[in-house]
């Protein structure tokens, strides 16, 4: 088992995603995806969704700890806002910050922030700020659409 220190701001670094990092994002990828129990039979029928596409890479940001990339968010300018087209955290370090880091690196560009939600992943998205906004047809069926809407003053 890793031994790994809390998360604080003094060994969590937020940067952009290198080229040097690739493999490393499809292995967070790919683990972080088959986490999720209640979607391992969908992936099994389509084993080309665990195949990260590199063409996001001038998009994505990683959250680093001591050295090691432990998460990763990639998100595309769309009109006046910002589609989160992924969020993965290293199965080793989930629950333990990592999202919601990169979650607020994100926000602080100071645009709307929509994403089609993993219906699995709703209580993490409501806990950070996002509100349901509609769902969205996918290959995996219909998915729940949020907005983190950071353009309004939050309490």
């Amino acid at each position: 088992m890793n031994e790994k220190k809390p998360i604080n701001s003094s060994n969590l670094v937020i940067r952009n995603a290198v080229v040097d990092d690739i493999d490393t994002l499809r292995g967070i990828f790919r683990r972080a995806s088959l986490t999720n129990e209640g979607v391992r039979e969908l992936i099994a029928v389509h084993p080309e969704w665990l195949l990260w596409d590199d063409a996001m890479m001038p998009f994505t940001r990683v959250a680093v700890v001591d050295g090691r990339v432990v998460g990763f968010a990639s998100v595309r300018p769309v009109d006046d806002f910002l589609e989160l087209e992924d969020l993965f955290t290293d199965p080793d370090w989930m629950r333990q910050g990592v999202a919601s880091a990169l979650i607020e690196d994100i926000a602080r560009h100071g645009m709307r922030v929509e994403v089609t939600a993993n219906p699995y992943a709703i209580g993490f998205y409501e806990s950070v700020g996002f509100a349901a906004s509609g769902f969205a047809n996918t290959q995996g069926g219909p998915a729940p659409r949020m907005l983190l809407d950071i353009t309004r003053a939050r309490p």
